[in-house]
């Protein structure tokens, strides 16, 4: 999903959840997933979670 974004074929390898579920069991277990691949979800997501900002294939910020 990311990756497509950023306009990159890449095979999705992990389920990621949408809401981070920071040690809550609901979310953990019944929480929105969405696949991603492993480089995004180590990467680009916990970037993201962390307060930082996204930047499309432009170079500007999303």
């Amino acid at each position: 999903m990311r990756c497509l974004e950023d306009e990159v074929v890449e095979p999705a390898t992990v389920a990621d959840h949408v809401i981070p579920h920071r040690g809550d069991p609901d979310l953990f277990w019944y929480g929105e997933l969405q696949s991603l691949c492993a480089s995004c979800h180590s990467g680009a997501k916990q970037h993201e979670e962390r307060g930082g900002l996204r930047f499309g294939p432009d170079g500007w910020p999303m």
